[in-house]
Order: structure tokens, then C-alpha cells, then sequence
């Protein structure tokens, strides 16, 4: 009798886990995309600023811009490392759908060899079906892996645009 894992996903598991990586990594992109603007607009801000009003006036307004860049540069930094983790979750996600990929290209090729010996018509029919069957599964596997590879993908472009937006601004 064939091995069978019991841990093994549904389809619709598989979908939803990679909508949710996707839509999870969407989510921090827009808020990193929030941070920058805010990052950006309190930079234009303190560019603006003429302070020429008292030693002690504009020491403390270039302060407290200062400090509220630095509020929004930190808060960025935080979403940035969570957003790391999560693609770095939907990178092993999709290195275990290559894997179940690859099993089952191994279990199509032991079910090819076994039709190539199979003498009865019905039997190898049988066999035949359950190769194409393995294949879709095959296809159904890539298809999700590609959706995840080009969501992670999409959002680390987005993500490094957003860090060199931050980082082209950084005080030293």
C-alpha cells in the first residue's frame, strides 16, 4: 500500500495560504508605503523651515521635527523587519510546494514505469489516469508556487524602492 502523510493540505489550504502571504505582504507594503510618505512630508517640512526666530525657539522646533522623523524612521524600520519575516515565511512556503512538486514528479514517473509494464488494457487505462491525475497535480502545485514566487517578488521590489525613499533622506 502506498505511503500517505495525514498532514497533507487541501487545495483550497494551499490557495488560501498563499492569497494570505500575498495579501499579508500587500498589507505591510502599504503601510511601509504610508511611513515613507510621512517620512518624506516631515523632511520637506524641515527643509521648509526658515527658524529665525529665537536660538532657543528654532533649536527646539528643528528638535522636535527632528524627533518626529525619527519616530516615523523607526516605526518604518519595525514594518520593514516584520515584512522580512513574513517573506521569508512565504519563501519556505514555496520551497515546500517545490518539494510536494517534486514528489509528485517521482510518483508520476514510478506510475509511467509501472504502465510501461502492465499488460492488460484496462490496468494500464487505470494507470494512465492516475498519471494524468498526478500530472494536473503537478500543474495545480506549480501554479500556486508561481502566483507565491511572483507576490513575494513584487513585494520585495516595492519594498526596496520604499527603503531607498527612506534611506536617500537618512541623517547621519
Amino acid at each position: 500500500m502506498a505511503k500517505r502523510k495525514s498532514d497533507l493540505p487541501t487545495h483550497n489550504e494551499v490557495e488560501e495560504t498563499v492569497e494570505d502571504y500575498d495579501q499579508q505582504m500587500s498589507e505591510k507594503v502599504e503601510e511601509l508605503e504610508v511611513l515613507t510618505e510621512d517620512t518624506e512630508t516631515v523632511r520637506a517640512a524641515h527643509e521648509a523651515l526658515d527658524l529665525e526666530t529665537t536660538v532657543e525657539g528654532a533649536s527646539e522646533v528643528e528638535a522636535l521635527v527632528d524627533e518626529a522623523e525619527d519616530h516615523t524612521v523607526e516605526a518604518f524600520d519595525s514594518d520593514d523587519e516584520n515584512l522580512d519575516d513574513i517573506q521569508s515565511e512565504a519563501q519556505d512556503y514555496e520551497n515546500e510546494l517545490d518539494e510536494r512538486h517534486e514528489t509528485a514528479e517521482a510518483d508520476r514517473d514510478k506510475i509511467s514505469d509501472a504502465e510501461g509494464r502492465i499488460e492488460t488494457q484496462q490496468t494500464a487505462d487505470d494507470l494512465a489516469n492516475a498519471e494524468a491525475a498526478v500530472q494536473e497535480e503537478m500543474d495545480f502545485l506549480e501554479d500556486n508556487n508561481q502566483k507565491a514566487v511572483e507576490a513575494r517578488r513584487e513585494n520585495e521590489q516595492a519594498q526596496r524602492d520604499l527603503q531607498n525613499r527612506i534611506n536617500s533622506g537618512r541623517r547621519s
